[in-house]
C-alpha cells in the first residue's frame, strides 16, 4: 500500500510539473527559443565540426549542416526519403556518410509504420513515419528496417561530436536516457531533440520524467524543445 501510495503521488507530482511548465510557455514559444539557440550554436562551430543527424529523412538538416562545411552521420532508415536524400547530398563521402537505419538501444529488425498523410509519390510526407506502431494510419503500410544500436556507435566513434540532433517521431526518450546513462552526453556539445509527448500519455509522463532528470542532474547540453 505504501508502495502505492509512493507511486501516485510520484506521478501526481510529475504530471503537476508537466502541466505548469508546458503551459507556462506555450509550445511555439518554446520552439521558437530553441530555434534561436540551436541557429545561434551552429554558427560557432568551425569547419569539419563533427554532427550526427538522426531522423535526416530528406535532408533539410544535412543540407544545412553540409553547407556549412560539417562533417555529418546522417540516420535515416526510410527507403523513399533516402533515395530523395541522395540526390540533394550525393554519394557518401570525406564529409558526409549516410546510414539507411534507424537508432536504438540494441541492433535489431523493427518495422517502421507509415503515418495516415503517406504517399509514396511524394518523399515530404515520410516524415511522420515512425517505429511506433500508434502512429500508424489505418490501411497504411509497414517496412522492415535495420536498427543498430547506437549507443555502441557513439562510443565507438572517433571524433569529438559538436552536435546531435534527434528527431525520430516518438522513440527519442529511450535513446537519450541511454545515452545520459552512459554518460556519452558528456563528450557531445550540444543535443538538441524533438519530443513527441502529444503522440500519447505515456510518451508524455516519459518525457516529464526526462526533463526533471535533466534538472536534477544539471545537464545543460541537452535540449527538448528544439523541433
Amino acid at each position: 500500500m505504501i508502495k502505492l501510495m509512493r507511486f501516485f503521488n510520484d506521478l501526481l507530482f510529475k504530471s503537476k510539473w508537466y502541466l505548469k511548465n508546458r503551459f507556462k510557455i506555450n509550445r511555439s514559444g518554446r520552439v521558437k527559443e530553441a530555434s534561436k539557440e540551436f541557429e545561434s550554436y551552429i554558427s560557432t562551430l568551425p569547419n569539419n565540426s563533427m554532427v550526427i543527424d538522426v531522423g535526416a529523412n530528406v535532408g533539410k538538416y544535412t543540407n544545412l549542416f553540409l553547407s556549412r562545411n560539417f562533417k555529418v552521420h546522417a540516420f535515416e532508415p526510410d527507403p523513399i526519403a533516402v533515395k530523395e536524400l541522395r540526390k540533394s547530398c550525393g554519394k557518401d563521402h570525406d564529409n558526409f556518410k549516410l546510414f539507411q537505419k534507424a537508432i536504438g538501444i540494441k541492433k535489431e529488425i523493427k518495422r517502421l509504420y507509415r503515418y495516415r498523410k503517406f504517399e509514396e509519390r511524394n518523399p515530404e510526407t515520410t516524415i511522420g513515419s515512425s517505429i511506433l506502431s500508434s502512429r500508424s494510419g489505418k490501411g497504411m503500410p509497414s517496412i522492415e528496417i535495420e536498427c543498430i544500436d547506437f549507443i555502441e556507435y557513439l562510443k565507438n566513434i572517433n571524433a569529438k561530436v559538436c552536435l546531435l540532433k534527434i528527431d525520430i517521431e516518438g522513440a527519442e526518450i529511450e535513446i537519450l536516457n541511454k545515452i545520459i546513462d552512459h554518460k556519452l552526453h558528456e563528450n557531445i556539445g550540444r543535443i538538441y531533440a524533438e519530443t513527441h509527448e502529444r503522440f500519447s500519455h505515456k510518451i508524455a509522463i516519459q518525457t516529464v520524467k526526462l526533463r526533471l532528470r535533466l534538472v536534477k542532474e544539471n545537464i545543460k547540453n541537452i535540449n527538448l524543445d528544439w523541433g
